[in-house]
């Protein structure tokens, strides 16, 4: 895996910069509820954070590179944290975004339950899924990002499938697919009704 501490200073122009962030942030934009609170896990160098920011959020973003975190700081508020124990309490924020993260990962549940955890009753979860597929087709490796493990686990933790899955314009013209999820209306364990 990258050393995204190192790769930050090259990582905008190398996957697609502004119109990357763009694309990105239109392609969810109607998920995520406005006004509101998002936190963005895996917020790299913020780009996509303050496209979201300028679309009227108050945005926090989250970074364990400390290089990413760095950079991001020069665009949007942002702490140094690892997704799975995020440094947010519970029930508190509106709208958790982790693009571009969850096929990075050996496990994305701890992910998962972190956004869970820290949403608010109602509030969503925006992910992007499949993308381990899309980039490697031929690993043969357990994608921790697909679309049904996402899903499922969602699921376990008290959120519910928004729609289908959308897709919007990746890196070199592969597509990214985004799928929103939000807690259940109904009292779950963690969420109030």
């Amino acid at each position: 895996m990258l050393d995204y501490s190192l790769e930050a200073a090259r990582y905008d122009e190398t996957r697609g910069g502004l119109p990357r962030a763009r694309a990105a942030a239109e392609a969810v934009r109607g998920l995520i509820p406005e006004p509101g609170t998002l936190l963005d896990l895996a917020c790299g160098t913020g780009l996509v954070t303050r496209e979201l920011a300028a679309r009227g959020l108050r945005v926090l973003g989250v970074d364990a590179a400390a290089g990413m975190a760095r950079l991001a700081s020069e665009r949007v508020p942002v702490v140094l944290g690892d997704g799975r124990r995020l440094p947010v309490r519970d029930r508190c924020v509106d709208a958790v975004t982790t693009f571009w993260l969850l096929h990075l990962l050996d496990d994305a549940r701890p992910v998962i339950a972190e956004a869970a955890r820290v949403l608010r009753p109602g509030g969503v979860f925006v992910t992007t899924v499949d993308k381990k597929a899309a980039h490697r087709p031929g690993d043969r490796s357990p994608a921790t990002d697909g679309a049904e493990i996402v899903i499922a686990e969602a699921a376990r933790r008290g959120l519910r499938l928004r729609g289908e899955p959308g897709t919007g314009r990746g890196v070199r013209g592969v597509p990214t697919r985004f799928s929103g999820c939000w807690p259940s209306p109904r009292s779950e364990p963690g969420f109030a009704s």
